[in-house]
């Protein structure tokens, strides 16, 4: 069974977007000092503007999202032994910070010659469009136009092996990733594979060790809760919707 919300408060639009993370951050011991920001949807003119300028069209999620708000950071910190640490930083950016990366000419010129025809990994070549979406480490997350495909992909870039991992083949695949993975250090590396510090896989012990790539047998934590216990992550355009009515409604007044 399904319903629309013709009006949706600020309170309940963020729990919906977040799949209710934020309520079980706060109720778990020792997470302290969660923080959302809120912000504005971005006007439909930016929108298009973004679009005509880069001559990339929106998939139709990421369009939604950025409609309804523009970026998303929620942040929070783990206390040990009394004294708090930050640790978890979920993160989109902002429509302005969603910048083409262009490579050096030279890194151009080594992608094209060595670039297999109708691939759809992407690289630094000037035939795939890349615009930064966020960072892991010395690594960075695009999104990635190939060329090969209509819609984008998200992909990371280790800058150690040069290499390309597909991380979700669309945002909202991406966006409930960062909402499982509770925005934890390196958190795109153990979703793909790659090694990790050491002291980025003691936290994931003491906070998600099943998220380790390495892990069998997962421990009770913060994000096996919302893994078992947690509602479906899943992204529902009619959220983005029902907030950007209220937007209007507030701009009118």
């Amino acid at each position: 069974m399904s319903f629309f919300v013709d009006i949706v408060t600020e309170d309940s639009f963020y729990e919906n977007l977040t799949l209710g993370i934020i309520k079980i951050l706060e109720g778990t011991p020792c997470v302290k000092n969660v923080q959302v920001e809120r912000r504005l949807g971005c006007d439909r003119s930016a929108l298009a503007t973004w679009e005509q300028r880069h001559c990339c069209v929106f998939p139709d999620d990421l369009r939604n999202f950025y409609a309804s708000v523009d970026g998303f950071l929620l942040t929070w910190s783990f206390e040990i032994s009394g004294e708090e640490f930050p640790l978890g930083r979920l993160e989109v950016g902002a429509l302005a910070e969603l910048k083409r990366f262009v490579g050096t000419k030279e890194q151009q010129s080594e992608a094209e010659a060595s670039l297999p025809q109708n691939s759809d990994v992407p690289s630094l070549s000037s035939k795939c469009k890349l615009f930064e979406l966020g960072q892991c480490g010395p690594s960075k997350v695009y999104l990635a136009y190939t060329g090969s495909e209509s819609d984008p992909g998200i992909w990371l870039h280790d800058e150690k092996s040069a290499r390309w991992f597909q991380l979700a083949d669309n945002f909202t695949k991406y966006f409930r990733m960062l909402l499982v993975h509770l925005g934890l250090p390196f958190w795109q590396y153990c979703a793909v594979g790659l090694p990790t510090p050491t002291w980025v896989e003691q936290v994931y012990l003491l906070v998600g060790p099943h998220l380790l790539p390495t892990t069998v047998k997962p421990l009770q934590s913060v994000s096996t809760t919302l893994w078992n216990e947690g509602p479906l992550n899943s992204v529902d355009p009619a959220i983005f919707k029902s907030k950007e009515n209220k937007q209007r409604n507030t701009r009118k007044k």
